[in-house]
C-alpha cells in the first residue's frame, strides 16, 4: 500500500519537473485500475503537495528556461551575423 501511494506521488511529481528521464513502467491492466483508484483516493492530499512543489520550483524553472531561450536566440543571432559577409559578397 505504501510503496503505490510512493509510486503514485512520484508520477505526480514528475508531472511538475521539466527535466526528467522517461521512466517506463509497464503495468497490467489491474495495477493500472488499480492505481487509478489509489490516485483518485489520494489526490487530494497529493494536490496541496504537488501544487506547494511547483510554486516552489517556478520562479527556478522559469529563469532556466528563459536562459535557454535567450541563449538559443543569440547563437541564431550570431549564425546569421557571420552569413552576412558571404551574403554581401554572392551580391556585388
Amino acid at each position: 500500500m505504501r510503496s503505490t501511494l510512493l509510486l503514485s506521488f512520484l508520477i505526480t511529481l514528475s508531472a511538475c519537473t521539466a527535466d526528467y528521464d522517461e521512466v517506463n513502467i509497464r503495468l497490467t491492466m489491474d495495477e493500472r485500475a488499480r492505481m487509478d483508484e489509489l490516485v483518485v483516493a489520494y489526490m487530494d492530499s497529493l494536490r496541496p503537495v504537488q501544487d506547494s512543489l511547483c510554486r516552489v520550483n517556478f520562479d527556478d524553472r522559469v529563469a532556466v528556461a528563459t536562459d535557454s531561450i535567450v541563449q538559443r536566440l543569440l547563437e541564431e543571432e550570431a549564425r546569421l551575423r557571420a552569413r552576412i559577409p558571404q551574403i554581401m559578397r554572392n551580391d556585388r
